[in-house]
């Protein structure tokens, strides 16, 4: 029996779950190409219950549920498996990742970023590439912003930026040692922090104003960092669209006045 499925037999599950399971068990291989929308119409549920299903099995949703269920069954029987490589399993993670997006957060935390406040966006190390990367759009979209890249500088930072501020902090890792008295003395001052990391339990969330949490998994390989940051930059480019899309509504409001001038 595949590792997962056998999983799932020990664990309490609905009616509905055990429907879900079953048709799994019983439709292999093909099942595990089977999109969510259809999979839903089928057992006559809802996208939503399939996702916790796939969650209550420790995943982060269906798309991975799909890809682990395919990987063990590769290891189980090669000959009646797919070729399959990273290539999917990022796919997988790149569609949850969009699957678990706050819209509305992302509107709000853009116009934060595209207000009059001053913006401080950190990052470090490998994070440090999508903060660059947001600061340096922001700010060729007229948004001026400044980017933080060394942590004494943060540290130092929060004790002097004025209450009205919005600190946008990166880090994959949510690292409580190295940041969590900068979230503190955030919020006591009443500046605004966001918070982007793929740390879902990091502690560094109560202490933010907004947390954004993407699937990426913080690996290692011989102590080298191979997190690759896709739901991170995927959240970013977010921001950076709908900064655009502000940019070009506040111009185009302005036209009529320009051209009565």
């Amino acid at each position: 029996m595949i590792p997962l499925f056998e999983k799932a037999h020990h664990l309490h599950l609905t009616d509905t779950e055990e429907e879900i399971l079953k048709y799994f068990e019983s439709n292999l291989p093909s099942s595990v190409y089977t999109n969510l929308n259809d999979l839903s119409a089928s057992l006559y549920t809802s996208n939503a219950t399939i996702v916790r299903f796939c969650q209550k099995l420790g995943l982060k949703g269906y798309n991975e549920f799909k890809y682990q269920v395919r990987k063990e069954l590769k290891q189980l029987h090669p000959q009646n498996f797919r070729t399959d490589d990273l290539i999917h399993h990022s796919l997988a993670l790149f569609k949850d990742n969009l699957d678990q997006i706050d819209e509305e957060k992302l509107e709000e935390i853009a116009g934060l970023l595209t207000s009059d406040r001053p913006i401080y966006i950190y990052g470090s190390n490998l994070s440090s590439l999508a903060a660059k990367y947001l600061q340096t759009v922001l700010n060729t979209l007229d948004y001026p912003c400044i980017l933080v890249e060394w942590r004494r500088l943060l540290n130092g930072l929060v004790h002097e930026i004025n209450s009205d501020a919005v600190l946008f902090i990166i880090t994959a890792h949510g690292d409580a040692r190295r940041y969590l008295s900068v979230f503190r003395k955030a919020k006591a001052r009443g500046t605004i922090t966001i918070l982007l990391t793929c740390e879902k339990d990091s502690p560094l969330i109560p202490y933010s104003t907004f947390a954004l949490c993407t699937n990426d998994r913080n690996e290692e390989y011989r102590h080298v960092d191979i997190n690759p940051r896709l739901g991170i930059l995927t959240i970013v480019q977010l921001l950076i669209e709908l900064a655009a899309r502000i940019r070009q509504n506040s111009q185009s409001d302005g036209d009529p006045l320009d051209s009565q001038s």
